[in-house]
């Protein structure tokens, strides 16, 4: 299940899944849209985004400039989203 975000947040989203990998996705359009996610804690500390979504983390590495810098990262982020996706799909269905 897609989570309900509009926008440009929505599009950045799309683009985390984009096939082939999106080389130019902006760092802080990347932020934005995590921080709208439901359920979403975040914490920054010297340029790395820890993200906390429905039991799992998962850090991130501020590139040196305007958009994400490695492929694996976006690789980790879009898994972190299909497991933390999953994960509120079976807490919302289980009446957590």
């Amino acid at each position: 299940m897609k989570p309900e975000l509009t926008g440009s947040h929505r599009s950045t989203y799309e683009a985390v899944f984009q096939h082939p990998v999106a080389r130019n996705l902006d760092w802080r359009d990347l932020r934005a849209m995590l921080g709208a996610l439901p359920d979403v804690v975040q914490q920054e500390h010297n340029g790395t985004l820890k993200v906390t979504r429905n039991g799992k983390t998962l850090v991130l590495h501020g590139p040196g400039h305007k958009n994400v810098a490695s492929v694996q990262e976006l690789m980790n982020l879009r898994r972190f989203l299909e497991q933390t996706d999953k994960a509120r799909d079976f807490s919302a269905a289980e009446g957590v």
